[in-house]
C-alpha cells in the first residue's frame, strides 16, 4: 500500500465548491438521475433534528453522509455500529464475505474503499458543476 493509497484512507471529509449553490434537494434529484449500477451503494434523502442529508447504506460500518451548505457539497464519513450482545453482525458477515472475494486485506480495507468509491463517483457526478478554483 503506498503513501496515496494511506492518505486517501485517512480522509474523512471530501468538500466539493459547484460553482453556483444548490440544495439538498437539488443534489438527491441530480444523484438520482446520474447515478449508475456500477457506481457503489444506495441511497436516500434522510430527515432529523440537525436537518436533511443524503445518506448512503452502511457497508464494513463506514456510513457516508453528504450535506450541501450554499455551494459547498461535503461528503463525510462516520461509523455506525448496531450491536447485540457486543457483536454487529451484519458487519461481521460483511467481513467474511470480503475475505472471501479479496482476501484478508479487502476484509480490512474494505469499508475505507467503500467510502472512497462514494467519494469518487460523487465528484464524478458533480464534475460538470465543480469550480475550477479547486
Amino acid at each position: 500500500m503506498g503513501m496515496q493509497e494511506i492518505k486517501e484512507m485517512s480522509k474523512v471529509v471530501e468538500k466539493f465548491t459547484l460553482k453556483d449553490p444548490l440544495t439538498l434537494d437539488e443534489l438527491y434529484q441530480l444523484m438520482t438521475e446520474r447515478w449508475t449500477a456500477d457506481m457503489p451503494g444506495k441511497f436516500k434523502l434522510k430527515k432529523g433534528l440537525f436537518g436533511k442529508r443524503i445518506q448512503f447504506d452502511v457497508y464494513m460500518l463506514m456510513l457516508p453522509v453528504v450535506t450541501v451548505k450554499g455551494n459547498v457539497v461535503t461528503v463525510r464519513r462516520q461509523q455506525q455500529t448496531t450491536e447485540v450482545g457486543g457483536v454487529d453482525f451484519k458487519e461481521a458477515q460483511q467481513r467474511i464475505n470480503a475475505a472471501k472475494e479479496g482476501g484478508l486485506k479487502k476484509a480490512a480495507t474494505g469499508g475505507m474503499e467503500y467510502f472512497i468509491n462514494v467519494r469518487n463517483a460523487m465528484r464524478e457526478i458533480l464534475q460538470d458543476k465543480i469550480s475550477n478554483e479547486e
